[in-house]
């Protein structure tokens, strides 16, 4: 019966609902005027609950004290493994916030290890810039950061021993380029194409904080498991850095330890395996694929419900 209610009919039980009658008395007054039975509680959702908008995930998770933030590192930009999208996509509805811990791009081709046929830098930035681009267009109400990674370091090296008046015309920080927009010209084609500013918080800085938290991309690492994890932890608690949790890129690894009363995590990483880790040198230990999201409960990160997420 109540799906037949009609808009007139609604109308009607909200006047009488505005004037003081229960949700009982509108059933009555709905039958006796045009002859439908209601019941009190459907005259409860079509009076007061069908109109509300319905809540996002996030603000549901709000309403209990939650929060999760997304924190994906080293994708290394042209090698980043498909499943990045994918990491996106799982927990887009659910999370406030999206931390990139560094090394999003590889700068391959201005490495020190002179490759063979390595793709050109702008190729590499409009990869990047794409894959960007993505995620922001999945993650249209989350906010976003990115912090800087040993690899983005290789751009501004480059710009150093390469010095030059247009130099003055550029950041030293090569995802402050990417972000900001930038056009590409290929005189050979004759083709200009413009890439547009995208809504990305760059911090210039290898490490960020957030409500306690901190992502960090050290230079230096260990291949003994949570070395570095606790090394970052010892950092940070010498320099009096207010945190309770610590989570670290850089090291391609997946682990944790526990110290001073904080927490500290090596991420994994969100690329395909690089070439040199299996090119003889046996100080190289196979990489470990993976992201972690970070809940919060009543703004203060949660051990407890926190995890490491392993791609196989």
């Amino acid at each position: 019966m109540a799906l037949k209610i009609t808009d007139e009919q609604i109308e009607f039980g909200k006047t009488l609902f505005k004037n003081g009658a229960t949700y009982y008395d509108v059933s009555i007054e709905l039958y006796d005027k045009y002859g439908i039975y209601i019941h009190p509680e459907s005259v409860r959702y079509y009076l007061t609950r069908r109109d509300k908008p319905k809540l996002t995930v996030v603000e549901k998770l709000a309403n209990e004290g939650v929060e999760k933030v997304l924190v994906l590192s080293d994708i290394h930009v042209p090698f980043e493994c498909k499943e990045v999208l994918e990491v996106v996509e799982k927990h887009k509805d659910e999370i406030s916030v999206i931390i990139l811990g560094g090394d999003i791009v590889d700068c391959v081709a201005v490495s020190s290890f002179d490759p063979l046929d390595a793709l050109p830098l702008i190729d590499e930035m409009v990869a990047a810039h794409q894959l960007l681009k993505q995620i922001q267009d999945m993650t249209p109400n989350v906010k976003r950061i990115i912090i800087k990674g040993n690899h983005e370091e290789r751009y501004a090296k480059y710009l150093s021993k390469h010095p030059n008046e247009l130099n003055k015309l550029h950041s030293d920080n090569i995802i402050q380029e990417i972000v900001k927009g930038f056009e590409y010209y290929d005189r050979l084609k004759g083709v200009v194409s413009k890439y547009d500013t995208l809504d990305y918080l760059v911090v210039d800085d290898w490490w960020t904080s957030y409500k306690g938290m901190i992502v960090c991309h050290p230079i230096t690492y260990s291949k003994v498991a949570a070395r570095t994890a606790q090394s970052a932890l010892e950092y940070f608690v010498e320099r009096n850095v207010k945190f309770d949790t610590c989570l670290v890129a850089h090291t391609h690894k997946q682990s944790s330890c526990f110290k001073f009363g904080k927490y500290s995590v090596e991420i994994g990483c969100m690329c395909k395996p690089m070439a040199y880790a299996s090119s003889g040198r046996l100080s190289y230990t196979q990489q470990q694929n993976g992201y972690h999201l970070a809940v919060f409960v009543d703004g203060k990160y949660d051990i407890n419900q926190s995890r490491n997420y392993t791609i196989q």
